[in-house]
């Protein structure tokens, strides 16, 4: 916990000389990264592109199960999509059924997920 801490905290520290004024990227930063070429954009064009971005969720589930009985796989998968909220979830079910001199033996099993995404 000790070094995650202190690994968090030279990040930060490392970080904070890249801004400069009003929480701008200075020039020479963009240049030690090899952005010379960059322009600070001004907030009337920033307005123009805020909000533009998609929120995208994919995902899903399977379940498969092997037995003295046979075998059962259950693929579901999804996307979702969406300009500013997006979600989806998914839910795979297997079995098998046996059927042997001491009757009937059925084993199942589930897997399940979800996600969820939100832009800005």
């Amino acid at each position: 916990m000790k070094t995650l801490l202190t690994i968090a905290s030279v990040l930060v520290l490392s970080a904070a000389p890249a801004l400069a004024g009003q929480g701008q990227v200075s020039h020479s930063s963009l240049a030690k990264m090899g952005l010379s070429g960059m322009q600070v954009m001004s907030d009337d064009q920033g307005m123009q592109i805020r909000g533009l971005s998609v929120a995208v969720a994919s995902g899903g589930s399977i379940a498969t199960i092997h037995t003295l009985g046979g075998s059962a796989t259950s693929v579901n998968a999804y996307y979702a999509s969406g300009s500013h909220d997006a979600s989806g979830d998914a839910f795979s079910v297997a079995g098998t059924l046996s059927v042997n001199k001491y009757g009937i033996s059925a084993t199942v099993v589930g897997a399940g997920g979800a996600s969820s995404a939100h832009a800005n």
